[in-house]
């Protein structure tokens, strides 16, 4: 590819450019290596921004303008990533990673180095894709990035598409822009697993996912969709390490068994917080169960303490019980509109109102959420 020559500019200058781009191509590439880590860190997303944004720029002022419509379509993902239109995950980290790395062959051979290995159609249809890709619905990112990433990289070993039976979830959570890492996808086997301990949690944990996820964004998506679908898989995992008599139990349970049940959810806060990058996850999971008025468990935290992840989960788990039968619960399966009138009843004592306002008007939009 023949790039447009900089401008004559003194050698000073462009000794100054090479080392600036050469500090920013460096720093962009430990953000996207530090990402995979903890792909929901904002100040991580913006920084990355902010030094493709300063490479672009730099482009025009020596006049390699030829080459900005590269750094511009990563811009173009980048905006969504920041803006949570999109989720980051390691096959987007390998595009960005390659795409930063014809970029700089094209930068030397436009400085009078060696000829790069994107002619101007290879170009031209590599800026093309990134745009695409950032315009692409969730449900089609994951077939997009794995195209792009075998496309830039022929010798990219990629695993192959999930077909396991949590491709269901998986497509569930596309439709919210979450695309699932490694790690979201061990959560959705392990909810899957511990709905297979009993027979009266079949099919729950993509209800709530589902209900969970689509409250979350009318509610201006006050937590990371990523990071309350990896709580929602596993908040009531440590119930399934419950003996069963105590888990199918008609009776109303005694003193010892209300506290076994009582502290299930610090299993999966136990595990999660092993993990940096699901942090926020793990204090959804350990708060599900505190009230609004300071009356649940475990630390009788007030709803200004609790994460709004944490307020959706306690209405839909609340929901879901009142509208599928649980051994446990005395109450039994409730019709629809008296489980939707016992969590409106319940507003500002168990339950946050401005997230039982978000889960009646997520009825109202989408009313096939009530009806799984």
């Amino acid at each position: 590819m023949t790039a447009s020559s900089p401008a004559d500019l003194p050698n000073d200058v462009l000794a100054d450019f090479r080392q600036e781009t050469a500090e920013q191509f460096q720093r962009s590439e430990q953000l996207l290596i530090e990402l995979e880590h903890c792909p929901d860190d904002r100040a991580k997303l913006h920084d990355l921004f902010r030094q493709v944004h300063t490479i672009k720029g730099n482009l025009g002022y020596i006049g390699l303008n030829a080459l900005m419509p590269l750094p511009q379509a990563m811009e173009d993902v980048l905006a969504c990533l920041r803006e949570a239109r999109l989720s980051f995950d390691n096959l987007l980290g390998d595009i960005l990673l390659v795409t930063l790395d014809h970029l700089k062959e094209l930068i030397a051979h436009g400085l009078g180095g060696p000829t790069a290995r994107l002619d101007r159609e290879q170009f031209d249809a590599l800026s093309h894709a990134l745009r695409e890709l950032a315009g692409a619905p969730a449900s089609r990112q994951t077939e997009a990035r794995r195209s792009l990433l075998q496309q830039l990289d022929p010798n990219s070993q990629l695993p192959a598409p999930t077909t396991s039976g949590d491709s269901q979830a998986v497509e569930l959570l596309a439709q919210h822009g979450i695309v699932p890492d490694e790690d979201l996808l061990f959560f959705i086997e392990l909810m899957q697993a511990s709905e297979r301990r009993s027979h009266y949690w079949q099919g729950r944990g993509l209800r709530q996912l589902d209900l969970a996820l689509a409250i979350n964004q009318l509610g201006n998506t006050a937590e990371s969709p990523a990071q309350l679908a990896a709580a929602v898989c596993l908040h009531d995992l440590g119930m399934a390490f419950l003996p069963l008599d105590t888990l199918h139990k008609e009776a109303g349970l005694n003193h010892e068994e209300r506290q076994q049940m009582q502290s299930h959810p610090h299993l999966a806060y136990d595990l999660l917080k092993r993990l940096p990058q699901w942090q926020t996850a793990a204090e959804i999971v350990l708060q599900h169960h505190e009230h609004a008025d300071g009356g649940g468990y475990p630390e009788g935290l007030r709803e200004r303490d609790i994460r709004p992840g944490a307020l959706i989960i306690n209405i839909v788990d609340t929901f879901d019980a009142r509208t599928h039968e649980r051994a446990h619960q005395t109450l039994s399966k409730r019709p629809l509109l008296r489980a939707i009138l016992e969590i409106n009843g319940l507003t500002g004592r168990q339950f946050s109102s401005n997230w039982v306002d978000a889960f009646n008007r997520t009825l109202q939009h989408h009313p096939a959420l009530a009806h799984r």
